[in-house]
């Protein structure tokens, strides 16, 4: 009975999870705060993952950064896509299970046209460690249970 309660606040939570991230990817503008968008600075729970690791989360630790002094906005996340991919050099693999049932600092969110489609393709970047975010692809994220909200 325990686990049949489990899984129905994990499935819950995780329906909730992705209608906030999906509004929040398309610049939804709610007023009700049960419906408040995803935002930077909010925290998200990366959900169990199997082995090897997750499909929907790539690892990108920044390993040189050619302009030292440059910045962004931590407050909004604006012009941190530029600040971390724009020059550099990357280690970049598919997130580890290491990083499983723990929370993280959204840093920003942006949305890519797909190349082949042009369909719009939201993407979060979660602050997993220094110089080390994670690349969130959303909807296959959230449709696979690998992120929610706390």
């Amino acid at each position: 009975m325990a686990d049949k309660l489990y899984d129905f606040q994990v499935m819950k939570k995780s329906l909730t999870t992705f209608i906030l991230i999906l509004f929040s990817a398309l610049s939804y503008a709610g007023t009700n705060d049960s419906l408040r968008p995803i935002q930077v600075g909010d925290s998200v729970v990366l959900g169990n993952c199997s082995a090897p690791g997750y499909k929907y989360l790539q690892y990108y630790r920044k390993t040189r950064f050619p302009e030292p002094n440059a910045t962004y906005n931590k407050q909004t996340g604006d012009d941190f896509y530029e600040y971390f991919f724009s020059n550099g050099d990357f280690d970049v693999k598919q997130l580890t299970c290491d990083y499983a049932l723990k929370k993280y600092r959204v840093v920003c969110l942006k949305v890519f046209a797909d190349k082949k489609t042009g369909a719009e393709r939201p993407v979060m970047f979660l602050e997993i460690g220094q110089n080390t975010v994670a690349w969130v692809e959303l909807e296959g994220a959230v449709a696979a249970m690998e992120v929610y909200l706390e």
